[in-house]
């Protein structure tokens, strides 16, 4: 799922914690360090405004001021969280307190690297890329949207301006994104200076109500909306764009560093081990990780080649690369039958839920084309929580260009989008209102998309794939991409690598286009240094406490209940869960004995 690309801090100022709500009870004194927490959040997280229906009237600027300010709030949630008596917590709000804790200690030391990692350039990062989205999520249907509308539209030269400020802050130290990435870079900025009516700003007709239709002749203030929102682009935003536009393309350029790698940018190489514990929500570092990374990868290419012989092809995994372009059988003919195959396997795992889980998603779920317009930027699809709009989960899917799109790999997207996976993890979390808001609305890489690429891996372990070796096949194809994720992060950012260097490891590794391994390589390397880290890393990490819950509870161990403590609590750092599975294993052999 995307996100809106800026920053979004744990909180914005001290103020909050100025009254600490002491009270007597433990849980209490959680409890309000917890809605604190979610209403500093609220103010800065878009996409949690929206979905609270709160208005979004503020861009949140991701300034030195505020970062500083979040690290002086932090603490004091720290001194909070300090004065509780943790014995007196139950099994639920413990969790909550470490949770807290690992949130703040990550924001008070992320403060140290402000400069290095506050990244508002690049494709994946840039606020500039991310204003299309984020306008589109205003409700303009009436004069308070509208007003609403126009207030943050003239913010917006505003966060440009930051832009360029912060541009030019980082280029004094000496820090800068790479050259390989800067067309990019002045790409997305360049694409964004447009007429109100043809650019990221535009309003769609329909979004502006019943009377909105014709904009010219109403008397409900859509005429007198437009030609703001016009006079804003033109006279204010499209020239702060404009001089954006010209620095980055000019003096910015010019200075730009010529090879990829954070650690060769000056503090660097602190800002990534940080970085890499960050996303990956583990004690971990970049060294131990490519290892693992490593051995990872040939163990999954030895299981490739056990499901190639019962295939039937004769040949080394890279024959098998080249030999799927040239079969048109591995390839979907029409879009109904890309649709089938994403909502298919789902559907048929979810027939033997109760095999593996103590209960079920109750939102329905389904797959559905993206809307074409979109097909070009988007080369995955994702996936779209139920809305009270829409009470269905959906995975949108690329239905362009099918004979470029082989389906090997669309029953584990499937099983890893829908159910077992996202769907069933995001939907039940949403719904939870035993957890506090702060957790029931949190989403950690590590979690969220190891529990998706462990649903697919139980599609493997199941059995459940056994009988379609070509779709087993293809859930190994998405196990050995994000392995390679974990040697190609850390050899570009921390060993040395070049970007030539991880592309050509790519090459020899995974199944993806030229195109598509040019993009994910400057992706890793320029733009979210650590975050592709937290696919595998996530999805190990859930499996291992698996086999340490199966070693110590034996004949006792339920894998039900299992999947059940891990999905209870929701998203989690990982090693808030690794303490959360230990508790569950004492809680089960006292079960046992009992």
């Amino acid at each position: 799922m995307k996100r809106i690309a800026f920053p979004l801090a744990l909180c914005v100022s001290a103020a909050a914690c100025a009254d600490p709500g002491v009270t007597a009870d433990p849980a209490q004194a959680l409890a309000a360090v917890a809605e604190d927490v979610w209403q500093r959040q609220l103010e800065v997280d878009l996409r949690a405004r929206a979905r609270e229906g709160l208005p979004l009237n503020r861009l949140p600027i991701p300034t030195l001021e505020r970062a500083q300010a979040d690290a002086d709030f932090s603490r004091a949630v720290l001194d909070r969280l300090d004065a509780i008596d943790t014995d007196a917590l139950g099994a639920d709000d413990r969790i909550t307190w470490e949770v807290l804790r690992r949130g703040a200690e990550m924001t008070i030391e992320g403060l140290d690297h402000y400069w290095v990692i506050t990244n508002v350039l690049t494709p994946y990062s840039s606020p500039i890329g991310a204003l299309r989205q984020l306008f589109g999520m205003v409700p303009v249907a009436d004069d308070a949207g509208r007003e609403a509308y126009l207030t943050l539209l003239a913010q917006v030269p505003e966060a440009v301006t930051f832009v360029e400020s912060h541009a030019r802050g980082q280029m004094e130290r000496g820090i800068t994104v790479p050259e390989p990435n800067m067309d990019a870079v002045v790409g997305i900025v360049r694409a964004s200076i447009a007429p109100f009516s043809t650019g990221p700003f535009a309003v769609a007709e329909a979004r502006l109500g019943a009377q909105g239709g014709d904009q010219g002749a109403g008397d409900d203030g859509t005429a007198a909306f437009v030609a703001e929102a016009e006079r804003i682009v033109a006279d204010e935003i499209n020239p702060a764009l404009e001089s954006l536009a010209a620095f980055l393309g000019g003096e910015y350029r010019e200075a730009a560093a010529p090879e990829v790698g954070l650690s060769r940018q000056p503090g660097g190489e602190a800002a990534y081990r940080y970085l890499v514990r960050a996303h990956t929500t583990m004690d971990i570092t970049p060294e131990e990780i490519h290892e693992i990374g490593l051995q990872n990868v040939a163990d999954v290419e030895e299981q490739m080649l056990a499901v190639q012989a019962r295939i039937g092809f004769e040949g080394s995994i890279d024959d098998f690369r080249r030999h799927i372009p040239t079969n048109p059988d591995y390839f979907p003919r029409t879009v109904e039958e890309v649709r089938e195959r994403f909502d298919s396997p789902s559907r048929r795992f979810f027939e033997r839920a109760d095999e593996f889980f103590l209960t079920k998603p109750d939102a329905p779920f389904g797959a559905r084309r993206l809307d074409p317009a979109l097909e070009g930027s988007q080369t995955f699809g994702y996936y779209n929580p139920p809305t009270p709009n829409d009470p269905v989960g959906y995975y949108n899917f690329n239905g362009s260009n099918l004979d470029q799109r082989s389906w090997l790999t669309y029953a584990g997207i499937s099983l890893h989008e829908l159910f077992p996976g996202h769907h069933f993890h995001i939907t039940r979390q949403y719904a939870n209102d035993a957890l506090p808001a702060v957790r029931r609305n949190g989403m950690h890489t590590a979690y969220t998309e190891g529990w998706g690429m462990y649903s697919t891996f139980l599609g493997i372990d199941s059995g459940f794939l056994a009988d379609d070796p070509l779709s087993e096949y293809g859930a190994y194809m998405m196990e050995v991409f994000v392995a390679t994720r974990l040697v190609v992060d850390t050899g570009m950012n921390l060993l040395g690598w070049t970007l030539e260097e991880g592309r050509q490891y790519m090459r020899e590794h995974i199944f993806d286009s030229e195109t598509q391994i040019a993009s994910e390589s400057l992706r890793y390397s320029t733009d979210m240094w650590g975050q592709a880290l937290g696919y595998q890393m996530g999805k190990r990490a859930i499996l291992g406490l698996r086999h340490k819950a199966e070693a110590e509870l034996g004949d006792d161990f339920d894998l039900r209940r299992f999947h059940e403590a891990v999905l209870g609590p929701g998203s989690l750092p990982i090693t808030v869960l690794e303490s959360h599975i230990d508790r569950f294993i004492e809680a089960e052999r006292r079960t046992a004995g009992s």
